[in-house]
């Protein structure tokens, strides 16, 4: 008589391994999704880091290219980020292939010192929303600042940080108001 796997063996054996299958796929796709949005949130404090850094060493991004002070991989990284005007194209993120966000510079002007706008895209989904929720993104998107103009007057600069300020790098704790200039 020869041993060998029964037919019950091999059915019971391609179940398990389909019931395994089953549990094991969609916790490697969440775990995927899960690692792009924690790459993105560590992309936008690089990216914030490096025009602080840009701006500090150069004092003006005019005429300067996205890809001029960053390596953080966005759609339009060939654009110009400050024209000769006071701003220039945005910076898109992408979370999964579609448009998340944007940034967008603001020269100084007056008593408004430089500053980096975040551009929250409507209705974002799946893991752009995500992004959008982390606490990082959010400090830095529901940012909002407060400064005199020059009659004297308060002036709110809603989501924004300005630029070379503790706003920039840890917004959830740093003062609503900035430093004049």
């Amino acid at each position: 008589m020869k041993k060998a796997f029964t037919m019950i063996e091999l059915i019971f054996v391609i179940v398990i391994l389909g019931i395994l299958a089953s549990v094991a796929i969609p916790r490697l796709a969440a775990t995927r999704e899960d690692a792009e949005i924690s790459a993105t949130v560590a992309n936008l404090r690089t990216l914030v880091n490096d025009i602080n850094s840009y701006y500090v060493v150069k004092g003006s991004f005019t005429g300067a290219k996205w890809k001029d002070f960053t390596n953080v991989p966005f759609k339009n990284a060939d654009s110009v980020a400050m024209g000769s005007g006071r701003g220039g194209s945005p910076a898109t993120l992408t979370v999964g292939g579609k448009d998340c966000m944007g940034l967008q510079l603001i020269s100084a002007s007056g008593n408004t010192p430089a500053h980096i706008k975040f551009i929250k895209y409507e209705g974002a989904t799946g893991a752009c929303k995500q992004v959008l929720e982390a606490e990082p993104v959010k400090a830095y998107v529901d940012n909002s600042f407060s400064l005199t103009n020059l009659n004297n007057k308060p002036i709110t600069v809603k989501n924004a940080i300005p630029i070379g300020s503790s706003t920039s790098v840890y917004p959830s704790i740093a003062p609503s108001r900035a430093p004049r200039q």
